[in-house]
């Protein structure tokens, strides 16, 4: 009898962990760990990300981006930024939790919506750590030209922000399909510093990259913006060091929570 009992006991046990095991395998997210993406995250940037806030990196290698996964968007978007060799460099990682493919979808194209919306990048904020202050991102935003592509759109502009004169950039957007967006912006003319009236950056050499995608149960959200640009041999660095970052984190942390 009591050997019965002991039976019935483990058989009981056994069923239990079984509907704990199965409870917990659909309470953990899918998809890729975070390794398995991005490189060199440490514990607490990890847990900034698990609670849903945006990990800010600043790119001392421009060819070991954090992003690691591999593809062709991803490959193309690493590509550019170790091929022009920045000299200022700074990563935007964000994980959004989404319970479908077609909730993935819905936030893809929103942040679409707002990538599209160049006019809007002029009510984007940003902290000069230099002058401890907010400024706008930007505060002139004239469209010159919209063309139509695969999935999205090629917007040229001429744009002003402080402290340099305005100057033309494009812009690219794309959805890839219901999984995944990319996006691609660089400067066309040179960015010249106003008030020492000097050639800061030359054409091409201004660059900001987004891949968004998803991921399981998340979507992945890696934005890098670069800038190769001419500091008077270090005299002008921490300037348009905390100008030209303080734009592409406030950029991209904005854009990342279009997502939320």
């Amino acid at each position: 009898m009591r050997t019965v009992f002991v039976r019935i006991r483990f058989a009981a046990a056994a069923l239990l962990l079984g509907a704990v095991l199965a409870v917990a395998a659909q309470a953990a997210p899918s998809g890729q760990p975070a390794k398995a993406i991005f490189r060199d995250l440490n514990a607490a940037e990890i847990a900034v990300l698990e609670g849903g806030r945006a990990v800010v990196r600043t790119v001392r290698d421009p060819k070991k981006l954090a992003l690691i996964l591999p593809g062709a968007e991803a490959d193309a978007l690493r590509s550019r930024i170790a091929s022009l060799k920045p000299n200022y460099a700074t990563e935007v990682i964000a994980t959004i939790g989404v319970k479908s493919e077609v909730e993935a979808s819905i936030l893809l194209e929103r942040l679409a919506a707002a990538l599209a919306d160049v006019k809007g990048y002029v009510g984007i904020r940003y902290y000069s750590t230099r002058q401890k202050t907010d400024y706008d991102l930007f505060d002139k935003m004239d469209i010159t030209a919209r063309t139509k592509a695969a999935g999205g759109e090629t917007i040229e502009v001429v744009q002003h922000m402080e402290p340099f004169d305005d100057f033309g950039a494009r812009y690219e957007y794309r959805l890839i399909d219901s999984a995944a967006l990319s996006f691609f912006g660089s400067n066309l003319g040179p960015i010249v510093y106003s008030y020492q009236n000097f050639k800061a950056v030359n054409p091409g050499n201004m660059v900001w990259g987004l891949y968004a995608f998803r991921d399981g149960d998340r979507l992945v959200f890696y934005g890098i913006g670069g800038v190769k640009a001419f500091d008077m041999l270090g005299i002008f660095r921490d300037r348009l060091e905390a100008s030209f970052m303080g734009r592409v984190t406030a950029f991209f942390t904005a854009m990342s929570e279009k997502l939320r």
